[in-house]
């Protein structure tokens, strides 16, 4: 086979592998937000000895759910129900976590289970409003 020949196929190969991957990633997304709930960016660890990893936060009207960024899944890893869920007090972070400017550091609770978020401070704020606001349909009755 000729040099030449062979470099045109890899490379094509290498551009499609390319191509693929992004509209991938791009379909993902669009699956996840689909349905017009919130989403944005937001970074969790475990522990605060953890490394962060980034993901996309989706605000449904039950449920809190996060998305890691990367990986072929369209289950949320974390999933708490809105009214089991406890945010604490909202700190700066020193850490440098790629895609969030100037994050704030919260620990989340729900489910007997504790995972750190950080979000950029507009997002933490609609979060806090979500979390704080009452369910669709939760004591409709109350004067």
């Amino acid at each position: 086979m000729d040099p030449l020949l062979v470099t045109e196929l890899v490379l094509a190969l290498v551009v499609l592998l390319v191509v693929g991957a992004l509209t991938f990633v791009w379909a993902r997304r669009r699956f996840i937000s689909g349905d017009g709930r919130p989403v944005m960016l937001c970074a969790r660890r475990d522990d605060a000895t953890a490394r962060w990893q980034l993901g996309l936060a989706r605000l449904g009207s039950e449920r809190f759910e996060w998305f890691s960024m990367l990986g072929p899944s369209v289950r949320p890893e974390v999933s708490w129900l809105r009214g089991e869920l406890r945010f604490g007090a909202p700190q700066p972070t020193s850490d440098v976590i790629p895609g969030l400017a100037e994050p704030v550091a919260v620990t989340g609770r729900a489910a007997g289970r504790t995972c750190e978020f950080a979000f950029v401070p507009a997002a933490y704020t609609a979060v806090r409003a979500w979390l704080e606001s009452s369910p669709p349909g939760y004591n409709v009755n109350v004067a």
